[in-house]
């Protein structure tokens, strides 16, 4: 697919997507505002209000150098050092290195976690820190408490983002683009690429079908939003219809809370019969069809936005021509009243000639006839200034700026 063309999947297969727990899309992230909206749907819903409310005004949230990070810092810093084997022996050497060096890195991405969550939650520019800042942000509704916002920061460790490809599957992707049919000929190699997966550059890849609905429906979000044609207004009248905002935050509630309710089940196998089931089930499919409406909606922005640029170039042209014929009259003008100070000039002194003689002082260094051979002397550089010369019997005076005059519609 090249740059120019959309990225459009009209009825987009996002059940299938789910069950595959991958996109066929190149890696990307969610935008700060998609990861924010989608947090605020693990919120107590007083707490998703005010976000709401922050959005509609227009309030800034803490800048931190994007969200999406904090999900890659927290798979980092959960990280769980591997169990001792089965038979009791010691780690080997190579074994006992990568444990050490995954152990460092979790602690690095535990400091720079607190160090984040404490410029977040602390944040005395966007969020209010005196009294009375803190009454009047109560009363408009867009004042977070602190164990709000720690709650705030903690679900944007939870934001969707793709898994990252281990060293082994990277590699295995290499042998399997570099070897090609040569795999063929080696059943140990081959058998080595297929167990770790050899990714695609072009998919992305989830930990659950829940991060690949919310990572959906984000993309979503982010298309609209940052489309050209929505910004120039052309679907005000049809996008008024919908409030991607609050349908996003209600998606994300409703995920978390399915979620929830699943892993709740898992533990307790007697509770999953078959009624319960199949009313999560049917839940499971109401959000799957409500983001497959949304991702229409967001295929169409896209291909919009593709046919836009040619229009939009033309109407450019158009309207630059129009703006340099409306400057006509200003240039005329400009032209006349130059044309009229130069007679005037002249009129005033009746000695000055029509023409300036070679040798006098011009505006421009090196213009008028001769300027190339006879206007400069010799070994002069070429386009020198010549030599400040005084008019016949005048010693060269500092230019002064003449009294007012009165303007041409003035003037009779």
């Amino acid at each position: 697919m090249s740059a120019q063309e959309p990225e459009v999947h009209i009825e987009a297969p996002v059940r299938r997507w789910c069950d595959a727990r991958a996109i066929p899309v190149p890696r990307r992230e969610l935008s700060d505002e998609a990861a924010l909206l989608i947090a605020a749907g693990h919120l107590q819903p007083a707490a998703r209000e005010v976000v709401l409310n922050r959005f509609d005004t227009e309030r800034a949230f803490p800048d931190i150098g994007g969200y999406a990070k904090l999900r890659r810092l927290s798979r980092i810093a959960e990280h769980e050092a591997p169990p001792p084997s089965a038979d009791g022996l010691p780690p080997n050497p190579l074994q006992q290195a990568k444990a050490a060096a995954d152990a460092v890195r979790g602690a690095d991405a535990r400091r720079k976690l607190a160090g984040f969550r404490h410029a977040f939650t602390l944040n005395r520019i966007s969020f209010a820190a005196g009294v009375r800042a803190v009454r009047r942000a109560r009363k408009d509704a867009l004042h977070l408490d602190l164990d709000e916002r720690d709650a705030l920061f903690d679900a944007l460790c939870l934001t969707p983002l793709p898994v990252t490809p281990s060293a082994a599957a990277v590699a295995a992707r290499t042998v399997a683009r570099v070897a090609g049919p040569a795999l063929r000929l080696a059943p140990q190699l081959a058998g080595w690429v297929d167990g770790h997966g050899a990714p695609d550059e072009g998919l992305l890849v989830f930990e659950d079908r829940y991060d690949v609905l919310l990572f959906v429906a984000g993309l979503v979000y982010d298309k609209v939003s940052y489309s050209r044609s929505v910004s120039s207004g052309e679907f005000d009248e049809q996008l008024g219809q919908l409030d991607l905002p609050t349908d996003l935050v209600q998606i994300s509630a409703d995920v978390v809370q399915l979620k929830s309710v699943w892993g709740q089940l898992r533990y307790a196998p007697g509770l999953a019969d078959g009624t319960r089931s199949s009313e999560l089930d049917t839940v499971w499919d109401e959000l799957v069809d409500r983001v497959t409406a949304l991702t229409r909606v967001g295929d169409l922005v896209d291909v919009a936005d593709s046919k836009r640029p040619r229009r939009l170039s033309i109407e450019s042209i158009d309207q630059q021509i129009h703006e340099l014929v409306q400057r006509s009259g200003e240039r005329e003008i400009s032209t006349q009243s130059a044309r009229r100070v130069a007679g005037q000039i002249m009129g005033a002194r009746g000695d000055l000639p029509p023409a300036l003689p070679d040798g006098t002082r011009r505006a421009l260094p090196g213009a008028g006839p001769g300027a190339d051979s006879g206007g400069a002397g010799a070994g002069a550089r070429p386009g020198a200034a010549l030599p400040d010369t005084a008019l016949p019997g005048e010693a060269p005076k500092a230019w002064k700026p003449a009294p007012a005059q009165p303007r041409d519609q003035d003037a009779r």
